[in-house]
């Protein structure tokens, strides 16, 4: 049980703000290291309101014993559309590759797998502000969203308050967390919206993707198997599209791949997705708080390639042991040292400077003409064996710079294909890497 303050509210070693992929798999690793642990979830259920795809790279089962009813459909095929080419580029692997992943059945497994270790996980209860205390300690008010107040799920005016040792953001791109205690804030993100179909019959090994400018800006359109049914999605640069309107063109453009006329929306999903890379303030201790930014509230998105839950999961367990160590046993600079190792884990540094590179350059592609050109690359035997080893033969840990050197040849070979924009960006990559 949490101890208790004569100054205010029940006091926990970490509260964690987002019952996520990131936060869940946090408060699962600290309560088993022996912290008291509080996870503060503003959705009424564990994972009531899913945000994303749920697509797991088969990496994650390297850190998480993922149980197989929650993988719905394994992927080993990709076929790729760019408008403006004629014929799609089609890859495939005998291995899967990716999972088609039941995102609310898996969070809740997360949520009662923490709980088992002994947090303690309170669905409807939004963080609303964090100070800290003359003694050290952070304290956390929390309550109801409007929202549920509106529909009866909590009494009206619910607000209570509760201290920690420690705070934890995992609250999403967009973090209270960190507006609140002053750390780095996502600037950069993608509109993604998607819906959940029945009556389309799509191929459950194959993931199918339309490139194209003035519908996905900086981004793609998606038709994926999704369980019995199908996710039909887009995301593009923020503002400079309207995703319904998006989707609607998807259909039709989808059309040309599969059946789509029987089609029949079951459920309809929206969000953000942070692209600007990893952050770099994401941890204080001093007056103003002591608060730690984990997974998408940390800029830990894997976007370009789809892979977002694999840095959650792995930021979330490796910060766990950190902290424990920094509370418990009191290893002064622990957490500092998970933040300067993280790179390290899981070759995840090279994945994201991947990441990184993909971004600018999807970026830098202007119109359906440029899209064109730069899959062109794809295209050739040296592009095709790249795209084929990236997406679908390479683990995230055996990712490193030899990515970079593919792309250098390929721009080599083929100067006129968009070369001097994506030159700039390989360049920066490599700068930086």
């Amino acid at each position: 049980m949490p101890e208790t303050s004569s100054q205010t509210g029940e006091i926990y070693d970490v509260i964690v703000v987002g019952a996520s992929f990131a936060g869940l798999s946090f408060a699962s690793v600290a309560a088993a290291r022996g912290l008291r642990v509080l996870v503060l979830e503003k959705d009424a259920e564990i994972g009531g309101v899913v945000r994303t795809t749920g697509v797991l790279f088969s990496d994650v089962l390297d850190v998480t014993d993922v149980p197989a009813r929650y993988l719905m459909n394994s992927v080993r095929r990709i076929q790729l559309r760019a408008t403006g080419r004629a014929e799609p580029i089609a890859i495939s692997a005998s291995a899967y590759r990716f999972y088609m992943v039941d995102v609310t059945g898996m969070l809740r497994w997360m949520a009662e797998e923490a709980q088992a270790r002994g947090a303690m996980v309170r669905p409807g209860a939004a963080f609303l502000d964090a100070t800290r205390d003359a003694d050290g300690l952070m304290q956390v008010t929390f309550g109801a969203l409007p929202e549920h107040e509106a529909k009866g799920v909590v009494p009206p005016g619910t607000r209570e308050t509760a201290r920690a040792r420690m705070l934890i953001g995992a609250d999403g791109p967009r973090s209270t967390v960190a507006e609140r205690v002053g750390l780095d804030q996502n600037t950069q993100f993608l509109a993604g919206a998607e819906w959940l179909v029945e009556g389309v019959p799509v191929d459950q090994e194959t993931f199918y993707l339309i490139m194209d400018q003035e519908m996905a800006p900086g981004y793609c359109m998606w038709l994926a198997p999704h369980g019995a049914m199908a996710a039909l999605g887009v995301a593009g640069n923020l503002r400079k599209f309207n995703p319904t309107e998006s989707l609607r063109a998807a259909q039709k453009r989808f059309g040309e791949v599969v059946d789509m006329s029987q089609m029949q929306v079951v459920k309809r999903k929206a969000g953000t997705i942070p692209v600007g890379g990893r952050l770099r303030r994401v941890y204080r201790d001093d007056a103003k708080g002591r608060a730690l930014l984990l997974g998408d509230a940390a800029g830990l998105c894997g976007a370009a390639t789809g892979g977002g839950i694999y840095p959650a999961l792995i930021s979330g367990k490796l910060a766990a042991q950190a902290v424990a160590n920094e509370i418990l046993n009191g290893v002064p600079g622990a957490v500092k040292g998970y933040l300067r190792d993280l790179p390290q884990a899981g070759r995840l540094g090279h994945y994201l400077q991947i990441e990184d590179w993909l971004r600018w350059a999807l970026n830098s592609l202007g119109s359906n003409a440029d899209i064109a050109a730069f899959y062109g690359l794809f295209g050739t035997p040296e592009g095709y064996q790249a795209l084929q080893r990236t997406l679908l033969e390479t683990p995230i840990i055996g990712m490193d710079s030899g990515f970079f050197g593919m792309i250098r040849t390929l721009l080599s070979q083929h100067p006129r294909i968009y070369g001097s924009a994506v030159r700039m960006a390989w360049q920066r990559m490599k700068t930086r890497a």
